[in-house]
């Protein structure tokens, strides 16, 4: 008895410590993926034959790297280059600068690039989701209430909003 509690020990210790290692050489091989991603389009971008999703995904790039200037100036050139009849694509292009000025603090121009991506597909409910929450952040209580209202007129289930115009009706009162 006395020699089958160190063996149970080391037992799980071997086998915390397999996870663990497991985990981590998975995590290295994502993070040298993205590396290796990022080095490929940056080498598309050098040499001028970067399309409009090329600097968008050089843009998501940065944006995951919290490296927010550098994800806009992208963000800005894929606008410049995409198909300006691809509504879906250049309203979730619009959603993304937008989502990444809000990120970085920056409300009015979030504001200004989710409206954009609504302008281009109206019953974009992640856009009209992500402008009820900047509205929030900056107070401005009655418009965002409009916002999350506009998305459960499109979709009737969506939780986030539904929650979101709960407690805002209670901030309200």
């Amino acid at each position: 008895m006395d020699s089958l509690l160190p063996l149970v020990y080391l037992t799980v210790l071997l086998l915390v410590l397999l996870i663990l290692t497991l985990f981590l050489f998975k995590q290295i091989f994502q993070k040298k993926k993205v590396e290796e991603a990022l080095s490929e389009l940056q080498l598309k971008v050098r040499s001028n034959n970067a399309t409009g999703e090329d600097y968008y995904l050089l843009g998501t790039i940065y944006l995951s790297k919290k490296l927010f200037d550098q994800a806009i100036i992208q963000f800005r050139y894929a606008l410049q280059l995409w198909d300006k009849s691809d509504k879906e694509g250049i309203a979730n292009l619009y959603n993304t600068v937008g989502f990444t000025y809000s990120e970085s603090n920056q409300y009015d121009l979030a504001i200004y690039y989710y409206n954009e991506a609504i302008k281009n597909l109206s019953n974009y409910t992640t856009a009209l989701n992500n402008l009820g929450y900047v509205y929030e952040k900056k107070g401005a209580f009655a418009e965002a209430v409009k916002a999350y209202q506009s998305v459960v007129s499109y979709d009737k289930g969506n939780e986030v909003a539904l929650d979101r115009l709960q407690m805002l009706k209670r901030r309200v009162k």
